[in-house]
C-alpha cells in the first residue's frame, strides 16, 4: 500500500476525536521541518505493512510504562524486539509476512523464498536488503569463530541450510531435505538468527576490516546485542536509548524509519516510547503495579494466583484491570526420573513403567492444588492441554492421577521392588533402601512446596524423597553430565508450541528425563540408543512433522507421537495450570481482552498482537 493514497487529511477515522492525526508523529514532523529527517514518504518502504487496529485507530504520543522482575531480557523480547521476516498472527492461527512482504514454501519445506519490502530501511536510514541476509549467512552463520556449532533449527541431519540472493529484495533459504518447521522457529521469542545490518557490522568483522585483534569475534558478538549496543541499527518500532543492563530502567524511543502504517497510511508506532523499570524482587514491582504505574505486564513469575488478590484490590484506585491470559503450559510441574541414569540399577528401576505408575498414584495432587496453587487447576499428567485442536487429551491427562496408596504399592511390587526392610523402607534392586534425590532449580519455589507434599506420601509407600535445591546453572550442568536421579521442570509446550518442540513427548533437545536419548536424536555425545517406541516417535517426527509442510499431516504425526507417549508414560505431572493474567492500564488502548492472549515464548505475546498499534487515551 502507498501510504500517501489514504487518509490525505490525516483523520484518524474511528479514533479518539483528538483532531488531525497526521501522517507521522508530531515529534518526527518537527524533525522533518528542521531538516533533520527526510519526509515520511521517503522513510517508508514502497509497500509498508498495514496494521489494522484492534478496536480503533489511535493517536500519537505517550509512554508505555512497564516493569520486569530483573534485568532478564525475556520481557523486552516479548514486547519490543520481535520483528522478524514473518510472525504469528494475533490469534496464534497462522504465520504471516512481517518484515518480508511475502514468502513462498517450496519442495515440501526444503526451500523458503522471502521477498523483502522494497525501500525498507534500518533505524539509521540505511537500506534493508537481501545483502543483509547474505551477510548473516556468509559471515556470521558460516564463520566458525562466531558460530562454532550451527543452531539445530538451521540444519537437517547435520547439513546446514544455504542462503542465496536472487535479487536485491529476494532471498532463498534452502535445505538438503524438508524442514517444515523453519517458519515456526523464526517466529519464536529468541529465534535462531536475527536480522542484522551489514553496513554497520562490517567494521567489526575481520573479513572486512584489517587490524582487528585476534579476539575480534568476541567484540563482534557484543555488537550484535540490540539490548545493550544502542548504536546497532534495528528494524523494531522503538530504539533503545540506554543499555539494558545500565541502571534500573531502560528507555526505548520511536524508530523514525519504522515500516508499518495504520489504515490511514499514518506511520506507526503510535506510542512515543516504552520504559522498562527493573526490580530485583517482586514486592516493589507488585506495589508499582497496584499503584497504577504499569500499563501492561504479564510474566508468570509475577502474575501468580498468590499475587492476584493484591493486584485485584488495586484495580479501581490504580485505574487498571486484570485481563485473563491463556497458559499454553501443560503442567505446573513435570516430574522427570532420569531414564538414562549412569547407575545401571537405578536406570532399570526408573525405566520400569510400573515403578513410575506406582509413584504417580502415591502423589496427592488435589492437596498440592489446594495448598500450593490456591485451589487453582486440576490433576493432570504431562499431557497436551485440553484446548489443543488436534488431540483429545482428557484420557491421557487423567491416567494414573488417582491418589491411592494401595494401588501405588501394587504397581511398585509389580515393578520388582516389593521387599521392605524393618523400617518400612522399600529396597531397590541393589538391596538398599530406595532414595530418590530431586534436583530442583532454586527459581522454582512453588515446585519445592509441591515436592514437600510429595515427600510424606512417597514415604508411606517406602520411597524416600530428598530435595536438592540449587541454582539453575548447576541443574543444567548436572543434567548435561547425566548425574541426577530426578528433576522437576516447568510443564511448557502443551499447546500448538509442541509441534515445533515436542520434548515432553519424546526426548528431543532439552529433555529433562533422558539426556542420553536426547543426544541420540540430536547427534550429540555421549548418547544412548532409546527403546524402539521412542525411535518410532523420532521417525514419525522426522517424516511426518519436520518433513511435511502440510499442517494436517503434521498434526496427524503429532497425534501418533502423543499416543505413544501416553502408552509409555515417560514422565509424571501434577496439575493443569489455570489461566494466568495481565495487568493492563485503562489508559492503554487496543490491547486484547480476556482470553485473547497466551503466555507463550513460542508465539511471543503481546508482541504478536501488534504492539505498534497500542496507544494512550488519558480521557
Amino acid at each position: 500500500m502507498d501510504p500517501d493514497t489514504k487518509g490525505q487529511n490525516g483523520q484518524g477515522g474511528g479514533g479518539t476525536g483528538g483532531g488531525t492525526k497526521g501522517k507521522e508523529a508530531p515529534s518526527l514532523a518537527a524533525r522533518v521541518k528542521a531538516g533533520d529527517l527526510p519526509p515520511v514518504a521517503e522513510r517508508l518502504p514502497k509497500a509498508p505493512r498495514v496494521i489494522e487496529p484492534l478496536d480503533q485507530i489511535g493517536t500519537y504520543g505517550g509512554t508505555w510504562r512497564t516493569v520486569d522482575a530483573s534485568t532478564d531480557p525475556s520481557w523486552p523480547w516479548m514486547t519490543v524486539c520481535n520483528d522478524h521476516l514473518i510472525t504469528w498472527d494475533p490469534t496464534w492461527s497462522e504465520i504471516i509476512p512481517n518484515a518480508a512482504e511475502s514468502f513462498e514454501v517450496n519442495g515440501g519445506g526444503s526451500e523458503y523464498v522471502f521477498k523483502l519490502r522494497e525501500g525498507m530501511k534500518w533505524s539509521d536510514g540505511e537500506p534493508f536488503t537481501a545483502d543483509d541476509l547474505v551477510f548473516w549467512y556468509e559471515h556470521i552463520f558460516s564463520n566458525k569463530k562466531i558460530t562454532p556449532v550451527p543452531q539445530s533449527q538451521l540444519t537437517i541431519n547435520g547439513k546446514p541450510l544455504v542462503v542465496e540472493k536472487q535479487d536485491d529484495v529476494t532471498v532463498a533459504f534452502t535445505y538438503a531435505q524438508p524442514n517444515a518447521l523453519f517458519l515456526e522457529n523464526l517466529a519464536i521469542h529468541g529465534p535462531p538468527f536475527r536480522l542484522l545490518p551489514r553496513h554497520y557490522l562490517e567494521q567489526f568483522h575481520a573479513e572486512f576490516t584489517s587490524g582487528l585483534p585476534d579476539n575480534w569475534h568476541e567484540t563482534f558478538l557484543e555488537r550484535i546485542d540490540e539490548l545493550n549496543n544502542i548504536e546497532l541499527p534495528v528494524l523494531t518500532g522503538w530504539i533503545p536509548k540506554n543499555p539494558h543492563g545500565d541502571g534500573d530502567r531502560q528507555v526505548w524511543e520511536r524508530n523514525p524509519y519504522y515500516w508499518k502504517v495504520d489504515p490511514d497510511g499514518s506511520q506507526l508506532p503510535y506510542l512515543d516510547s516504552v520504559v522498562f523499570t527493573f526490580f530485583q524482587d517482586q514486592g516493589p514491582l507488585i506495589l508499582q503495579a497496584a499503584n497504577g504505574d504499569v500499563d501492561l505486564y504479564q510474566r508468570a513469575e509475577v502474575t501468580t494466583p498468590k499475587n492476584r488478590p493484591v493486584l485485584a484490590r488495586g484495580q479501581e484506585t490504580g485505574d487498571y484491570k486484570l485481563v485473563d491470559v491463556n497458559d499454553p503450559n501443560h503442567n505446573t510441574m513435570g516430574l522427570c526420573l532420569n531414564l538414562t541414569h549412569e547407575n545401571p540399577a537405578k536406570r532399570r528401576m526408573y525405566r520400569n513403567k510400573d515403578f513410575r505408575i506406582g509413584l504417580s498414584h502415591a502423589i496427592n495432587r488435589q492437596q498440592i492444588i489446594d495448598l500450593v496453587h490456591l485451589e487453582q487447576g486440576q490433576p493432570w499428567q504431562t499431557a497436551p492441554r485440553p484446548e489443543l485442536p488436534f488431540y483429545e487429551a482428557e484420557e491421557m491427562g487423567k491416567q494414573y492421577t488417582e491418589f491411592d496408596l494401595a494401588l501405588a504399592r501394587q504397581h511398585l511390587e509389580k515393578a520388582g521392588v516389593g521387599e521392605v526392610d524393618g523400617q518400612g523402607r522399600r529396597l531397590g534392586p541393589d538391596g538398599r533402601p530406595i532414595i530418590i534425590t530431586v534436583l530442583n532449580q532454586s527459581r522454582y519455589p512453588l515446585m519445592v512446596d509441591a515436592l514437600e507434599f510429595i515427600k510424606p506420601t512417597w514415604e508411606e509407600v517406602g520411597i524416600e524423597l530428598r530435595i536438592d535445591n540449587v541454582a539453575p546453572e548447576l541443574v543444567s550442568t548436572r543434567l548435561e553430565a547425566n548425574q541426577y536421579d530426578c528433576t522437576p521442570d516447568s510443564g511448557e509446550l502443551g499447546y500448538l508450541d509442541m509441534v515445533a518442540d515436542p520434548r515432553w513427548f519424546f526426548a528431543t533437545g532439552g529433555s529433562s528425563y533422558a539426556p542420553l536419548w536426547s543426544r541420540w536424536y540430536e547427534g550429540g555425545s555421549p548418547q544412548e540408543e532409546p527403546p524402539e517406541a521412542m525411535q518410532r516417535q523420532a521417525r514419525i517426527f522426522r517424516e511426518q512433522v519436520l518433513g511435511n509442510s502440510d499442517r494436517e499431516a503434521q498434526y496427524e504425526g503429532m497425534r501418533q507421537i502423543i499416543d505413544i507417549a501416553k502408552e509409555e508414560f515417560w514422565t509424571m505431572g501434577i496439575s493443569l495450570p489455570p489461566k494466568t493474567y495481565a495487568v493492563v492500564s485503562n489508559r492503554l488502548k487496543n490491547v486484547p481482552g480476556d482470553d485473547k492472549m497466551w503466555l507463550s515464548f513460542k508465539c511471543p505475546y503481546p508482541a504478536v498482537t501488534n504492539v505498534s498499534q497500542y496507544y494512550i487515551d488519558e480521557g
